[in-house]
């Protein structure tokens, strides 16, 4: 091994951090970014260049950081002469030429200022989906920009200040240290949604000072430095592929460790002189907080390589391992840049660079997140419906939602409701039962009491200023997020501090192939948390329950609403405008025609106040999943128990879609999951003698319509099963209860009730063409089985043009579904004097005869 320190201190006296990137190394200090030859400073190191004449490729001043009066702290180079750099508080991107200059077309670009808010305390870039991490302190939580269009993708938030991050080199995993010590992973995908893979068991010695650390370059180890054993810290690889445990335990390094490394290569040695056996391993490199030692560990020894003392007189602020595998730099904080330079013997042999690819082969991906981005294609064959997901991870970006995948209207976080109740509120103690608890120790964890606080006038039945017991979750307020139409139209909202000085932005933009366009902008001292369109209105929600609707021009079109109460849904869709506030209540508004489409109603039916009741009140119920809106303006909620609901403003009730019991019997249920995953109750092995060519044919045709509003809404439904592990067991128990005695029939009655219910839902939503193929095969179902009641019943209301259950279709449509019916059941003996009574009454046999 060589070492050299350059003679001369760099940028004043000061160095932040280094990155190396195609043969050149890139360090930041002061206001100062000087680039420099690797394959000189290493030449340098082994004596083949002379030090004189090693100097720096450019040194560029970054005039953002002088016109901020800060210090350069941050530094990531993105390729292609991208670079971001940043202090504390600031931002900022540039591009460089050829000849390493600043490009004056691009010039230097500000990408965010947290100076009145946040400081930055970790900043890592993922190459893979060109996505860059930003975490911050005070609000806690991380911020993913796209590194293509610096957009706010979405925000992990999170319950304690982020110390460091360390970014996956397959661009899956994120691992936050937190300053509580814990240790969370967050998976990602290049669309910047997130959820939450693990928490660690392990607990690290924190400072102010971010950690430097990266994963092995075949992304199946993350070190951890500061892990705290038996009292005393130390570093730790943990394992990806045992669900991060403890691989090994560095051990020799004393001191506080601040940065720990791999090397971006695979190194290779032969395990003894007389063996050919090869082995495989890393090499990392670490420094500590205090002191001016570098020392580099292989992983497949516990001891240290070697470690060099005090190579520095103060301490080391960065290590970078250039891409040979062969050297590593140095940069410390009284400005001195040192170059280590390794020989093959020292090190072991360097692996090609497939080496890494083929590692990184062994290891299995994670699931896709489950919501999916959109393209044109899919836009044009998507039924008019939107949706938000509640419980999901966070997002930017709120889309109209069209195609059964759906990626849902916002993936946000949200304020989880209160469970404060009225002082005055009578509550029954539990009591338990002397007999059960007879000779039993009592295991049954005490509940945690409800908080108490006096409501204003617990007598008034206004919910808004009364005890509710219907409570949901509403969005937090985000600093930026946008929302796409399906018209090219973009609305992006930017909160400002919701006050007369710094008033939210609201913009709204046509974004054309060649060009964007700007419809209109309009400012408000307020936050905003929600916004949505129609195909003539966009309406957007404040934090206290304010709803503005406006025309595309920004034309107001009413007065602000005033609802008093956050608001957890905001949807809309043709001419209307769904709202759900967290109390429950439900408005929907024909913005068109300038009324509500049906008195105001509530979600506290949906939630199974009977079943979910308690002696509490307040008692956990299922979370609404989806909230929609129709172009006719029917309202859709789904649950996460699978069920699904329809608000019919005829019967002003909610009306049952989806039940999670029909997948289990239903011959003619959705088969299919969004992701594709067969859950397992469909096929062939459903036919049976009645099975008809005909009625199957139609099936087909039917689950293979993507505008099928009730088919993604059993889609949803089977989603929800297969999270919660409940599909192979409820198939089991279905199969077993049509073994017994009384329920040989099972089958046969969930199939026509899951039928009826199909038709009747079709006709309510106004989808009339589904509707009638639907009725076509309940009818052939009813004459195979032989139920000639049901079957007269159904002809008998077809033929009749008064009943109420089929308004929808004429006269002429009623018979033709009639005549269709009687040939594809002609030959079924069970009916055929019912077929031949009506074929006679319309007229298609002739009575004569």
């Amino acid at each position: 091994m060589k070492l050299l320190k350059l003679p001369n201190k760099l940028h004043g006296g000061q160095l932040t951090q280094c990155e190396a990137l195609e043969g050149k190394l890139y360090i930041i200090g002061g206001k100062w970014l000087s680039i420099w030859d690797t394959e000189m400073l290493l030449g340098s190191a082994k004596g083949k260049t002379d030090v004189k004449n090693v100097k720096e490729l450019a040194k560029l001043e970054l005039s953002l950081l002088e016109s901020k009066q800060e210090d350069g702290r941050w530094l990531i180079t993105l390729g292609n002469g991208r670079i971001v750099y940043g202090s504390d508080h600031l931002l900022a991107s540039l591009k460089l030429t050829d000849d390493l200059k600043i490009d004056e077309k691009e010039g230097t670009r500000e990408i965010c200022n947290f100076k009145d808010t946040e400081a930055i305390t970790d900043l890592k870039y993922d190459s893979n989906n060109q996505l860059l991490f930003v975490s911050l302190s005070k609000a806690n939580s991380i911020q993913i920009l796209n590194a293509k269009t610096w957009a706010l993708e979405s925000t992990i938030e999170l319950k304690s200040k982020p110390i460091s991050i360390i970014t996956d080199p397959l661009g899956q995993l994120l691992t936050v240290i937190l300053q509580n010590r814990s240790i969370q992973i967050y998976q990602y995908d290049v669309r910047g949604s997130t959820k939450l893979h693990q928490t660690i068991n392990q607990f690290v010695q924190t400072n102010p000072l971010p950690y430097r650390m990266t994963m092995s370059p075949q992304g199946d180890v993350v070190p951890m430095i500061n892990s705290l054993h038996n009292n005393v810290p130390t570093a730790v690889l943990l394992d990806r592929l045992q669900k991060f445990k403890i691989k090994v335990s560095l051990v020799g390094y004393v001191a506080d460790c601040k940065i720990l490394k791999f090397s971006q290569r695979l190194y290779s040695k032969k395990k003894s002189s007389t063996s050919d056996d090869i082995q495989t391993f890393n090499l990392l490199a670490s420094s500590g907080n205090e002191d001016g030692n570098v020392v580099l560990w292989n992983t497949k020894r516990i001891k240290p390589l070697f470690d060099a003392s005090k190579v520095v007189n103060s301490y080391i602020t960065d290590l970078e391992w250039d891409h040979s595998g062969l050297g590593l730099f140095a940069i410390s904080q009284d400005g001195q840049l040192v170059i280590f330079a390794f020989e093959t013997s020292e090190l072991g042999d360097v692996m090609p660079l497939d080496a890494v690819e083929e590692a990184r082969k062994e290891i299995k991906l994670l699931e896709p997140l489950p919501f999916k981005p959109k393209t044109e294609e899919d836009t044009t064959k998507l039924p008019a419906i939107k949706a938000v997901q509640q419980n999901s991870a966070n997002t930017k970006k709120q889309q109209k939602v069209t195609e059964v995948s759906i990626s849902s209207s916002s993936n946000m976080e949200f304020v989880q409701p209160s469970y404060t109740v009225p002082k005055d509120l009578k509550r029954r103690p539990p009591v338990e039962d002397p007999l059960l608890s007879q000779g039993k120790p009592t295991t049954k964890k005490p509940r945690k009491d409800l908080d108490q606080m006096d409501f204003l006038d617990t007598n008034l039945l206004l919910p808004s200023v009364s005890f509710s017991k219907v409570r949901l979750a509403h969005p937090k307020i985000r600093l930026s997020f946008q929302y796409n139409s399906q018209d090219d139209t973009v609305l992006e909202i930017k909160n400002g501090s919701g006050n007369d000085q710094k008033p939210t932005i609201i913009t709204l933009t046509k974004k054309d192939k060649e060009a964007e366009k700007q419809l209109f902008q309009t400012y408000l001292p307020k936050f905003i948390t929600l916004c949505t369109s129609g195909s003539t209105f966009w309406a957007w929600a404040t934090d206290m329950g304010t709803i503005y609707v406006s025309s595309i021009s920004g034309q107001m079109l009413f007065p602000p609403m005033i609802l008093g109460i956050p608001i957890s849904f905001l949807e809309g869709c043709g001419d209307y405008l769904l709202c759900i506030t967290s109390i429950g209540q439900m408005y929907c508004w024909n913005v068109q025609v300038g009324k509500v489409a049906f008195p105001v109603n509530d979600v506290y039916s949906l939630l199974s106040p009977m079943l979910r009741y308690s002696d509490d009140v307040l008692s956990r119920a299922e979370n609404i999943t989806m909230c929609a809106i129709t172009a006719k303006g029917v309202p859709i909620v789904t649950l996460s128990n699978g069920d699904g609901y329809m608000f019919d403003k005829n019967m002003e009730s909610w009306m049952l879609i989806n039940d999670s019991w029909w997948p289990y019997g239903s011959q003619y249920w959705n088969f299919m999951t969004s992701s594709g995953v067969d859950c397992g109750n469909g096929g062939d092995d459903k036919k049976d003698k009645y099975w008809n060519a005909e009625a199957d044919a139609l099936a087909k045709e039917i689950k293979n319509n993507r505008n099928s509003i009730i088919g993604y809404l059993e889609t949803k439904t089977n989603d929800e099963l297969s999270r919660k592990g409940r599909m192979k067991h409820l198939q089991r128990f279905a199969k077993v209860l049509l073994m017994k005695e009384g329920f040989e029939n099972l089958e046969e009655m969930i199939t026509l009730a899951h039928l009826e219910n199909k038709i009747l839902v079709s006709f309510r939503l106004e989808e009339n063409e589904e509707a009638i193929k639907l009725l076509k095969i309940y009818c052939i179902r009813l004459a195979e089985m032989g139920y000639t009641d049901r079957f007269s019943q159904t002809l008998s209301w077809l033929y009749d043009p008064t009943n109420s259950k089929f308004l929808a279709l004429g006269s002429e449509k009623r018979h033709d579904l009639i005549k269709e019916i009687i040939i594809s059941c002609a030959d079924i003996r069970q009916v055929q004097r019912i077929t031949t009574s009506y074929a006679n009454e319309i007229g298609i046999i002739d009575n004569s005869l």
